[in-house]
C-alpha cells in the first residue's frame, strides 16, 4: 500500500473513522513513520483547535494601529529621491528609445496602491459572495 492520502489522514485525525479503508491506513500508519509523523501533527492541530476559547481568537487591532498605519501610508517626507526637473527640451537630440521612464513617486505611487487595495477589496467582495452564495452587507 502507498503512502495515506494526506485528506484521509486528516479524517483520521478528526476521529472519523470506521471502515476497511480506516482499517487498512491505520496499519500503514503504524509501521509508516512518514504517515505516523503526519497524523501526530495533523491530531494536534484538531486537539489545539478544539481547545481554543474566545481568549485565543484573533481580534481587530486597536484604532491607535489603523491610524498609524494611515499616517505611514499618507506620509509625504518618505526619504525617497525625487524626479529632477526637465524642461520640454532636455530629450531633444537624443536617439529614439534613450528616453528612461520616471519612476512613479509620492502622490502617484499613493494612489496607485489605494487604487490596487481598492480592487482587490472588490474582488475580494465578490469572491466571497459567489463562494458562500450570500449577500455580505
Amino acid at each position: 500500500m502507498g503512502h495515506v492520502d494526506p485528506s484521509h489522514l486528516m479524517e483520521l485525525a478528526l476521529g472519523h473513522t470506521g471502515g476497511e479503508d480506516d482499517d487498512g491506513a491505520l496499519r500503514h500508519v503504524a509501521s509508516c513513520s512518514r504517515c505516523r509523523g503526519e497524523l501526530l501533527r495533523m491530531t494536534r492541530v484538531v486537539t489545539a483547535a478544539r481547545g481554543a476559547q474566545v481568549p485565543d481568537l484573533p481580534v481587530s487591532p486597536p484604532e491607535r494601529v489603523w491610524q498609524r498605519i494611515a499616517r505611514e501610508a499618507f506620509r509625504t517626507d518618505d526619504g525617497l529621491p525625487r524626479p529632477r526637473k526637465h524642461s520640454p527640451h532636455s530629450y531633444v537630440g537624443r536617439p529614439a528609445g534613450s528616453v528612461r521612464r520616471r519612476r512613479a513617486t509620492g502622490t502617484g505611487r499613493r494612489a496607485g496602491l489605494l487604487a490596487l487595495a481598492a480592487a482587490v477589496a472588490v474582488l475580494l467582495r465578490r469572491w466571497l459572495r459567489t463562494s458562500t452564495g450570500r449577500d455580505l452587507a
